[in-house]
């Protein structure tokens, strides 16, 4: 029952750093197009927002590693 949990843990962590992998590469592109009437300070919130998402997306990606060396060492045993 735990390897079960652990997989999906790992499952549900890649999953959620592709999503907001492409969540942030969607905002990004919209910093791109042409803007306007857009603020100067409008495109550097998207850009923060961009960089957040990034960080967020990259934590669930080393989360979904941490637990799957966890997985690996539990079926060695």
């Amino acid at each position: 029952m735990k390897l079960k949990k652990l997989k999906a843990k790992v499952r549900d962590f890649k999953t959620y750093g592709a999503i907001l992998t492409a969540l942030s590469s969607f905002f990004y592109i919209g910093t791109l197009l042409p803007k306007d009437g857009v603020t100067s300070q409008k495109v550097e919130m998207m850009e923060i927002i961009v960089f957040a998402l990034l960080i967020a997306a990259f934590g669930f990606f080393m989360l979904s590693n941490h637990f799957n060396r966890k997985l690996q060492n539990e079926e060695q045993f």
